[in-house]
């Protein structure tokens, strides 16, 4: 358990907007930030960031939003 306790999710997406959690991850990699990617039920992707980066996590998530 963990990957639980060092990383929290900062979005799900399904469907045909599951692919934004592709992007979206070369997006906070290319803003220096690892994250990771689990798929839940279903077409769901859920995308995952270290707990002490998300402060930065989300200007980075705000800033692809933005271009989205």
């Amino acid at each position: 358990m963990a990957f639980w306790n060092r990383w929290v999710a900062i979005r799900t997406e399904g469907g045909s907007r599951a692919e934004l959690i592709d992007r979206l991850q070369a997006h906070l990699k290319a803003g220096g930030l690892k994250s990771k990617i689990t798929n839940e039920s279903g077409s769901l992707k859920r995308i995952h960031v270290l707990k002490k980066d998300l402060d930065q996590a989300k200007t980075l998530l705000e800033t692809f939003d933005e271009e989205h």
